[in-house]
């Protein structure tokens, strides 16, 4: 209880802090409208930063909460993306008595005597788990990954503190169905702690990709996995994001993002299917280059709508019209039953014109100014609550937003002059053209 009431005392504060402001904002806007302004984004830097250290503390679900709010960049300022994407990476572990307890459930009171070897210090650590490396009496090197013990108590008490602030949440965020946020976490969360689901994601994915030669995925272990143990083949590589390393294998970094990027449009344009967990700890790289995929607990669906729409989105991309890409939007569910699709429409008309004069030359070190035209701010402007108003957020796009987001920095720092779009467009060609290919001739 006493966690849940630190949790509750971190949100009264933001949430006072932005109270302050907006009454600041109402009594002093019409005198000071330009410090006012400028206290914004001062109150936005400081609850980001309040956040950080704050779901650092807490742990558990808090990690991963701040870990999805990192990369919502569609519904919130951008200091929250610039504080809370350290949780991306930087999560300590758990001291090993503490999930030892785990492995004696799973394997009884002499369960480090099934292992040849076991390390006790922690090779990776995430929101919910961490991994161990170890050596099977065979000889075989094994990750084996360990639940936190009352992790699932945890989940349950953190998820009703975030369900008792939604009301203040919808104070701020105006978009219709934004709970489906906390919905999906949750979902998300349990499917997350099931590693027998996650064995069969891994399966599911080694059907899609498993053809590949560049693609390398990890071997289950049975007689090791066992309740909230899940022990696979131990599989050795330089960490994605590490270039000097890539560099100094003679690796092409390049390469690299390019097959990233092919297995990503594979999954979510051709199977609707994908990891939904891209941060760079989930990904080695081997000589080849081949691409080693790692941790399986989020592999997604992406629903029909969202998936006929991304297509007709990137369609409209292609062809550079801007009414496909609006209607592809609006298949993907973004338009709230009472919107104001005028305005919608006005503003992203605007947008594609602004997107279609950006020139991004270093996808790796995004400026201030073309940052701000990626963002939208200019279109959205003096009409944010109206525009927030005629949106909501669609079923299942929680996964799909994340999941680009994660891809467009990782891909960003591998190909820097191509980025993700630069890639991504000629694969997603390939695609589409395929399918164009399957649909019945017109009769002559």
């Amino acid at each position: 209880m006493a966690r849940s009431f630190r949790a509750l005392l971190l949100f009264t504060i933001v949430a006072a802090s932005y109270a302050w402001q907006w009454a600041l904002g109402r009594i002093l806007g019409g005198i000071l409208s330009s410090w006012v302004a400028q206290r914004w984004v001062a109150v936005h830097e400081r609850n980001a930063r309040r956040l950080a250290r704050g779901f650092i503390r807490l742990r558990g679900v808090y990690i991963k909460l701040g870990q999805v709010l990192s990369v919502l960049g569609t519904f919130l300022p951008k200091a929250y993306a610039e504080h809370l994407e350290q949780l991306q990476d930087a999560v300590p572990p758990r001291p090993f008595h503490e999930v030892e307890q785990r492995l004696r459930e799973a394997f009884g009171d002499d369960a480090l005597s099934r292992f040849a070897t076991f390390e006790q210090t922690p090779i990776a650590a995430a929101s919910l788990a961490q991994v161990h490396r170890a050596q099977t009496k065979e000889g075989q090197q094994v990750a084996v990954k360990i639940l936190y013990p009352d992790i699932e108590l945890t989940i349950a008490r953190d998820l009703a503190v975030l369900r008792l602030l939604l009301p203040v949440a919808r104070f701020f965020v105006l978009v219709s169905k934004f709970e489906r946020v906390v919905d999906q976490l949750e979902a998300m969360l349990k499917r997350e702690t099931d590693y027998q689901h996650e064995r069969a994601n891994l399966e599911r994915v080694r059907t899609l990709l498993g053809d590949r030669t560049d693609v390398v995925l990890p071997q289950v272990i049975d007689h090791l996995s066992a309740g909230n143990v899940l022990t696979l083949s131990f599989e050795a590589g330089d960490k994605i994001s590490d270039l000097a390393a890539l560099k100094a294998h003679g690796i092409s970094s390049t390469a690299v993002a390019r097959i990233l990027v092919d297995c990503y449009v594979t999954m979510l344009l051709e199977y609707r299917v994908f990891h939904a967990d891209p941060h760079p700890g989930n990904f080695l790289v081997q000589p080849g280059p081949k691409l080693v995929m790692l941790d399986f607990g989020a592999v997604e669906e992406v629903t029909v709508p969202l998936a006929e729409g991304m297509k007709t989105v990137v369609m409209g991309g292609l062809t550079r019209n801007p009414d496909l890409v609006l209607r592809g939007i609006e298949m993907m569910g973004f338009v709230a039953e009472h919107g104001d699709r005028d305005l919608l429409q006005q503003v992203g008309q605007e947008y594609l014109r602004t997107l279609a004069e950006v020139k991004i030359r270093n996808f790796a070190n995004i400026d201030r100014d073309t940052t701000m035209q990626l963002s939208g701010f200019h279109q959205l402007r003096g009409r944010m609550r109206n525009v927030m108003r005629s949106v909501q957020y669609p079923e299942g796009y929680f996964y799909v937003e994340r999941t680009l987001a994660l891809l467009f920095g990782l891909v960003g720092q591998l190909a820097p002059e191509e980025g993700l779009p630069g890639l991504a467009a000629p694969l997603a060609s390939r695609v589409l053209l395929k399918e164009l290919a399957k649909l019945p001739k017109p009769p002559t």
